[in-house]
């Protein structure tokens, strides 16, 4: 079996790359530059100042970007550099799950910090892979986070579709990345133009609730509770406000 090296002596550099290794669960040796390379590594990934002194056929100097490097490797591990068609699935939500299909094959999933975040995601799959083509597709619930998600993609040079996702959740540990790989594989409709974002009464009080469960015993007011599910404001500014609010109040009424 091929695997990955890192090999370095840089050790701020081994720890970033070890932590994005194992939530991968790509198996990998660590050695020295100056160390034998085993015969069964395939790769070497390393500094870009390391490079130079590592006489090996496929070897990846990487900068401070790290996860666009093992993107790079495991490109070469498994010996296609270049994609006909790249599919990003999208499960909608407050932290939406994605899948990345490369000619029929899953090569990543990954759960996005928020709607927009997703779009930091998707720039890292354009920068890191070679493709001739990319379509993303979102599933059609969540309506005021898929509309995040949409909007926040504005500007790429890619085609977005919205995708019917009935019958996509899963029972399992991780239903949303599931749910993300189905949706990458289920042809939509064309998304066209920015979409309004307008959160429901249920949204705003489950924003709420999480409110109470985040800070302890505070809940945002419906206003506030507004904004964080529209994306205008985080969870952590809003309770922050909500209270100062308070305790401008308990002024008032001292005086």
């Amino acid at each position: 079996m091929k695997i990955l090296a890192v090999a370095t002596d840089n050790f701020e550099f081994y720890y970033e790359m070890v932590r994005e290794l194992k939530q991968r669960n790509i198996p990998f040796i660590s050695l020295s530059p100056s160390d034998p390379i085993p015969p069964n590594v395939d790769v070497i990934l390393t500094t870009e100042p390391e490079a130079e002194g590592i006489e090996f056929r496929n070897v990846v100097a990487v900068d401070d970007d790290i996860r666009k490097g093992v993107r790079k490797a495991l490109s070469m591990v498994k010996g296609k550099l270049s994609y006909q068609s790249m599919i990003v699935g999208i499960d909608p939500g407050t932290q939406p799950g994605i899948a990345l299909v490369g000619d029929g094959k899953v090569l990543e999933t990954l759960q996005a910090e928020s709607p927009e975040d997703v779009r930091k995601k998707v720039e890292g799959f354009i920068e890191g892979y070679d493709f001739q083509r990319m379509i993303i597709r979102i599933g059609h619930g969540d309506k005021t986070n898929r509309n995040r998600t949409i909007n926040s993609l504005e500007g790429l040079a890619v085609r977005i579709e919205i995708v019917n996702e009935e019958g996509t959740t899963k029972l399992t540990e991780s239903p949303d990345i599931e749910a993300a790989k189905k949706i990458a594989l289920s042809e939509g409709q064309l998304a066209l133009g920015d979409y309004d974002v307008n959160a429901t009464e249920g949204e705003m009080r489950e924003i709420q609730r999480r409110s109470r469960l985040e800070s302890g015993d505070i809940t945002i007011s419906k206003e506030l509770a507004k904004k964080v599910a529209e994306g205008d404001l985080k969870m952590k500014e809003a309770i922050s406000e909500q209270e100062e609010n308070e305790k401008d109040d308990e002024e008032e009424e001292k005086n």
